[in-house]
């Protein structure tokens, strides 16, 4: 240590402080590197796409959101991104590119303009994301419209199966399924 005082010294004044900042960052050790560890964790949670779990927590709470066990920072991203993004007037087709977005294509569809009623069917792969999207709707859809959010279960026609004897082929969790 004495050592490297003594070479300070020699340094022109403006050489010391960039060596006692390495000498410090040497004593620290492996304090520093968590210290740095930590700062870059608190720079990434300043924004939405870079949050970890608990930055996402924390702006959540801000927006009242209570996210399920069972959802991807993924999702939890693109939702905190849409609730902020969110802006009246709501159309159709906003509606679409959203859904696609936060369901990724695995859903259909279907409004009726003359009973005013919109139905949603979701795939069983997104059942996580039921009770998101109910609430969702139900905040961007016209009050006298009548809204369904529901399960869409797998058929011997979606399969593209007909018969039993075919079904009985496959053992579970093999049965070939196509999105849509």
């Amino acid at each position: 240590m004495s050592r490297a005082k003594g070479y300070i010294r020699k340094l022109p004044p403006y050489y010391a402080g960039v060596l006692e900042i390495e000498l410090i960052a040497a004593a620290l050790g492996s304090q520093g590197e968590q210290l740095d560890s930590e700062l870059d964790r608190l720079l990434g949670n300043q924004f939405i796409k870079t949050s970890d779990s608990m930055g996402l927590l924390s702006q959540e709470q801000l927006l009242e959101i209570i996210p399920s066990p069972g959802e991807s920072l993924e999702f939890r991203r693109k939702r905190l991104v849409d609730r902020r993004s969110r802006r009246p007037p709501f159309t159709w087709k906003w509606l679409q590119e959203r859904l696609d977005d936060l369901l990724e294509g695995q859903y259909l569809i279907f409004r009726n303009l003359e009973e005013q009623s919109l139905r949603i069917y979701i795939l069983l792969t997104k059942l996580e994301h039921v009770e998101f999207i109910q609430a969702y709707v139900l905040d961007i859809i016209p009050a006298n419209m009548i809204t369904n959010v529901v399960l869409k279960y797998n058929t011997h026609a979606d399969l593209g199966l007909v018969t039993h004897r075919v079904l009985g082929q496959f053992r579970h969790g093999r049965i070939p399924i196509t999105p849509l």
